[in-house]
């Protein structure tokens, strides 16, 4: 009971009425693809890791428990690979694999982060 405390799992907000019916065969392709691990960073799925903050920028570091508890690491994250659409298009449909790819949820995040900027500014200029 108590491992099930030691992680936060961060998982980002899916619409899937957005994406084409067949998603979780795309999804399980695409993480085949990838042998189950981030085509960025290298991360494997499901793994549960340390976080913190050096230099402003969050970092994952994959030890172990007692390595963790002994370094008073401020907070474990579960790893959950997510696609990340590269054209940043969740509403393209006929989007081939060459232009999706397996992420962890930090490398995900880091990559949309400038659409997201974009968006945000748009969001603003038209409101």
């Amino acid at each position: 009971m108590l491992a099930n405390r030691l992680f936060i799992l961060k998982v980002m907000p899916i619409d899937y009425k957005k994406y084409p019916k067949d998603w979780k065969q795309i999804r399980e392709r695409i993480l085949k693809r990838a042998k189950n691990k981030c085509e960025c960073c290298g991360i494997e799925n499901h793994i549960v890791v340390s976080s913190y903050k050096k230099d402003g920028k969050t970092v994952w570091v994959d030890h172990d428990l007692t390595q963790w508890m002994r370094s008073n690491c401020p907070k474990r994250v579960k790893v959950v690979l997510t696609i990340a659409h590269l054209d940043h298009d969740e509403n393209n449909h006929n989007v081939g694999d060459d232009r999706l790819k397996a992420m962890c949820q930090l490398c995900h995040l880091r990559y949309d982060s400038e659409e997201k900027k974009r968006r945000r500014k748009l969001t603003q200029t038209t409101s």
